[in-house]
């Protein structure tokens, strides 16, 4: 399977097919199961988790939304 380019008049151009309503339902349960499930995306292990560290102030008022 190849990569497929598109532009983005042709990515404006196509239908949104979220279901964002349920989404916006999903319990954290059915999140993680979710996630769990996903072969290319594993949830993060507690090590890896812990490994994160915050972003300085600086970073963070840098691209904060206005």
């Amino acid at each position: 399977m190849g990569t497929e380019k598109y532009t983005r008049e042709e990515i404006e151009q196509l239908e949104d097919r979220s279901d964002k309503e349920r989404l916006k339902n999903m319990t954290d349960e059915e999140i993680e199961e979710a996630a769990k499930s996903d072969p290319d995306n594993p949830p993060l292990s507690e090590d890896q988790l812990k490994s994160f560290k915050r972003p300085s102030e600086e970073y963070r008022k840098r691209f904060q939304k206005k």
